[in-house]
């Protein structure tokens, strides 16, 4: 069970000692990481609390619509570093592994802040200081709803459509396994609030697409090879096809999961080259297949079907290791 009283007994503590509160999410921040921060940074600013947000990267254009997104800072060095390290308390929202905290990493170690993870990943990890964890939950948005209520905080239009893109985000617009009678009651809640409307949020999210895009979809399907009698599905999408794209923080979590929708396929793969010898794995599988199990044994992490990993590897070693350890995750035929 979530020990929301001693949440809030922190956040009573910084608001008497004067003590700031910085909000973070994991590098690549998806809308369920940026809905989270988002709606828990207006529950807090509500309150009268000192809060900002600060994430290892700029907000990914498709989300620039949500009011809050605009006071997000990407992680600059000095400035960003005196906040983190004179807070009272640091949450990080959607991600229990404080590798994936990125820049921030290093102030955060540093700093006397008290640290809350608020996730519904399946890792927990000893280096925050109380763990706000719920496996079951669909997404990280859910426990922040679940949080709010506990609070007694009011879900404002602005704190419904941030938890709203949450749930869309993660759920891949309610069709994963953790769509369950409780998620369409808080999301009519949600729509209740007055400000949640599904066709302009499903347009920001996913229509506005650009050329090069499409093509980065063109390359990894004119490059899908399908391994283990066809049951694995994967594509790779080089630096100088991502540079000729402007795609190198291109979302691809949609492309992925096309390559899942083929039949016969139960797991799939995208593989991005980055700079530096790095590359960004991107896995999505069906019930039966645990693709954490693959993530978590090259540092990458997530969930059961849907998990990630950045490699600090050359591209093809990186591709290859991965593609060979799918074949044990895979289900005897």
């Amino acid at each position: 069970m979530i020990r929301w009283d001693d949440v809030a007994t922190r956040l009573e503590a910084a608001r008497k000692n004067g003590g700031g509160i910085v909000l973070a999410t994991h590098v690549n921040a998806d809308g369920d990481g940026l809905g989270s921060e988002i709606a828990l940074y207006h529950h807090l600013k509500s309150r009268g609390h000192q809060v900002c947000m600060i994430n290892n990267d700029p907000v990914p254009e498709r989300y620039l619509f949500l009011k809050g997104s605009e006071e997000i800072l990407a992680y600059d060095g000095a400035r960003c570093r005196d906040l983190i390290l004179n807070a009272g308390l640091f949450f990080v929202l959607d991600n229990s592994s404080p590798a994936r905290l990125g820049r921030l990493l290093p102030d955060v170690k540093e700093s006397k802040a008290f640290r809350i993870c608020i996730d519904h990943h399946a890792d927990v990890d000893p280096f925050w200081h109380l763990n706000c964890v719920d496996h079951d939950a669909s997404a990280s948005g859910q426990i922040i709803y679940e949080a709010l209520r506990a609070f007694g905080g009011k879900i404002t239009p602005e704190i419904a459509e941030a938890i709203y893109v949450s749930f869309v985000t993660d759920t891949g617009h309610f069709r994963f396994g953790k769509t369950t009678p409780t998620v369409h009651r808080i999301i009519a809640d949600l729509m209740e609030a007055g400000a949640v409307s599904p066709p302009k949020i499903y347009r920001a999210l996913y229509e506005g697409v650009t050329p090069g895009s499409n093509r980065l979809v063109a390359y990894a399907l004119a490059d899908t090879h399908y391994e283990y009698d066809g049951r694995f599905a994967w594509a790779r999408l080089t630096r100088s096809q991502l540079e000729e794209c402007h795609g190198l923080e291109e979302d691809t979590s949609d492309l992925v999961n096309m390559l899942l929708a083929v039949k016969g396929v139960v797991a799939s793969a995208i593989f991005k080259e980055l700079p530096g010898e790095r590359t960004k794995v991107s896995l999505r599988s069906l019930d039966g297949v645990d693709i954490n199990a693959v993530a978590t044994a090259f540092g990458g992490g997530g969930h059961k079907n849907a998990s990630g990993i950045l490699m600090a590897a050359p591209f093809e070693e990186s591709v290859r290791k991965v593609v060979e350890r799918m074949n044990a995750a895979l289900p005897a035929r």
